[in-house]
């Protein structure tokens, strides 16, 4: 065997084990990887963006306090992650908005911050594809029964409404890792949700139902 083969052999040995060692060093990167640093980032931009931009217009940001947390005193100023940053995509028509005791039907899709390898990741969803307001089958949820991020959100929402709502980890599914029903992938610990939320409709309890909840709130 010549020289010039005994080297083309060996410059394509070489060549192999920089191809598999590429492609493990790929394989091993873990898009979630400082996800609790990342997601904390992301949040703290989305909230500098929503204090610049703040309005009731399309395209504004509302800030909303967490509704499990007390009114800010004179001259507090809170958490970044006490509150959920709120894009207006579309303003309704409706006149009243959701309270803790009441039902909604909405269309929604949420998705966690891009990841590290750029993907973006759909984690539940009411509908497929675009949103069809005219086809698409609406959910419905008790304002009680989901994560703080929504219930805060939902009760400043009006029927017709459409935003886009960032929901730091505290307010979302917290430090650890869950999968909540309906869910198509479980969801990591300090995850910061995004969700283009549309609230179609309201529906109140009726008025001895409240009066029994609200009753039995106050005696827990």
């Amino acid at each position: 065997m010549n020289k010039s083969i005994l080297w083309l052999i060996g410059l394509l040995f070489v060549t192999s084990l920089s191809i598999v060692s590429c492609s493990e060093s790929d394989g091993a990167e873990d898009p979630y990887a400082n996800w609790e640093e990342r997601n904390q980032r992301y949040i703290d931009s989305i909230a500098v963006v929503a204090e610049a931009n703040q309005g009731n217009e399309v395209g504004q940001w509302k800030i909303i306090r967490s509704y499990k947390l007390p009114p800010l005193g004179l001259n507090e100023t809170g958490d970044v992650n006490d509150n959920v940053y709120c894009k207006i995509i579309w303003n309704g028509d409706g006149k009243e908005s959701p309270i803790f005791t009441d039902s909604v039907d909405v269309h929604y899709r949420g998705q966690f911050i891009p990841l590290n390898n750029g993907s973006e990741v759909v984690f539940d969803q009411s509908y497929q594809g675009e949103l069809d307001l005219l086809t698409s089958v609406t959910i419905g949820w008790r304002l009680k029964g989901v994560v703080v991020g929504w219930t805060t959100a939902l009760q400043q929402m009006k029927a017709g409404d459409r935003w886009e709502i960032y929901i730091p980890y505290d307010l979302g599914y917290g430090k650890d890792l869950y999968s909540p029903y309906g869910a198509s992938i479980a969801i990591p610990g300090y995850s910061t949700l995004i969700f283009n939320l549309t609230l179609v409709k309201v529906i109140p309890l009726k008025g001895t139902e409240r009066s029994l909840i609200e009753s039995l709130e106050t005696v827990e």
